[in-house]
């Protein structure tokens, strides 16, 4: 899909630089357009064909690395998923609820996503990550520093607005819950993991934005 998209935006820009058009722009609509269309339709079929794949005695690599909630940032030898088809993906579902089997990844990274997940869920979904987790498996967790983002808020800069409450470019885009390096690892402490260490973040937003990085293991 992504080989057609390009070659039909190149195509676009040629014929729009010859009669002064906008094609690129009718273009680009489009392609956003049938991505949410499809979408729904990838978080069905996807799981679908995982849980089935696995049923009939397949086995992924012994290595599975999964990218949770991915968005645009794809990472090589990961699996990189995501609710909604972008250019990073490789499997659409629901993070929530992954098809993978019990003990089957050795490395889940989610950078800046489970701020978009509500309080109510977020443990559940960390229980979720843990079940597909190997024993010793690491989990590597980035999202906003909310406490260094509200500080910086009433100290003056109105940007951090954007940190607390998120975007809201799209559907899914705004932040339902925000943590400190010590609210987070309580979270994870209850579901199980252990063996923490807090890094400094390497995610772009990290630059854009107060950010925390936990890591630890099942």
């Amino acid at each position: 899909m992504l080989k057609l998209y390009n070659f039909s935006k190149n195509t676009a820009i040629k014929l729009d630089a010859i009669f002064g058009t906008s094609l690129k722009s009718l273009g680009g609509r489009l392609y956003r357009t049938t991505r949410r269309i499809l979408s729904p339709f990838r978080r069905f079929f996807d799981p679908m064909i995982i849980r089935l794949w696995y049923r009939l005695g397949f086995r992924a690599s012994s290595d599975l690395r999964l990218n949770l909630g991915c968005g645009s940032k794809h990472f090589d030898g990961y699996i990189n998923v995501d609710l909604w088809i972008t250019d990073a993906t490789d499997v659409i579902c629901d993070i929530n609820n992954l098809p993978w089997p019990d003990n089957s990844a050795s490395i889940i990274e989610s950078y800046h996503a489970i701020e978009h997940i509500s309080h109510r869920k977020a443990q559940s979904t960390l229980f979720e990550w843990y079940r597909v987790l190997k024993p010793g498996g690491i989990l590597i967790l980035e999202c906003p520093h909310f406490d260094r983002a509200v500080r910086e808020y009433l100290a003056g800069n109105n940007e951090r607005l954007l940190s607390i409450f998120g975007r809201q470019r799209s559907l899914g885009d705004a932040h339902l819950y925000g943590y400190n390096p010590r609210r987070l690892k309580i979270l994870l402490k209850e579901v199980g993991y252990v063996d923490f260490s807090e890094p400094s973040p390497q995610s772009p937003q990290s630059l854009e934005e107060p950010a925390l990085r936990i890591e630890c293991k099942k």
